[in-house]
């Protein structure tokens, strides 16, 4: 039975060569979907980038999680408890005003000596409904420290 239904599908697919393109079209379709709906949409970043997380930092106003992001020479530079401090006074103010802050990672390029220039927008709403929003370019060495933030 089996046999005779594989053999008249065939027959009629050769002699209609537009439903075998169709056919073939759907089954390629479904498998896209398929693939597109079981692959995690970052499954490429499933390990967090220490850019990202900077900027996830600075989005939570999480000062301890930004500092630990920061190359050992700008950590040098600014102690952690100092950055600490100013998040706790960033995250007081907002919370008085009613700010909230979101961030997107909108692209990034390789560096020719290692690393990356990551680009993100961060965008402020207030509690009266304005909208404010800022670029931000964070370079980060090879081993992918934050160097440095525009």
């Amino acid at each position: 039975m089996r046999l005779k239904t594989a053999t008249a599908v065939a027959h009629g697919l050769r002699r209609h060569p537009v439903v075998l393109l169709n056919t073939l079209l759907l089954v390629a379709l479904g498998v896209a979907v398929y693939w597109r709906l079981s692959v995690p949409a970052f499954a490429s970043t499933a390990v967090s980038v220490p850019a990202d997380l900077f900027m996830q930092s600075v989005a939570t106003e999480d000062g301890a999680l930004g500092w630990q992001q920061l190359c050992p020479a700008l950590q040098s530079q600014l102690p952690r408890d100092v950055l600490e401090q100013q998040t706790a006074m960033q995250r007081a103010n907002a919370a008085q005003q009613g700010v909230t802050l979101t961030i997107q990672h909108v692209g990034d390029r390789p560096r020719p000596a290692g690393g990356q220039v990551r680009t993100y927008v961060a965008t402020a709403k207030a509690a009266d409904g304005s909208v404010g929003q800022k670029t931000y370019v964070v370079t980060t060495q090879p081993s992918g420290c934050v160097e440095s933030v525009q």
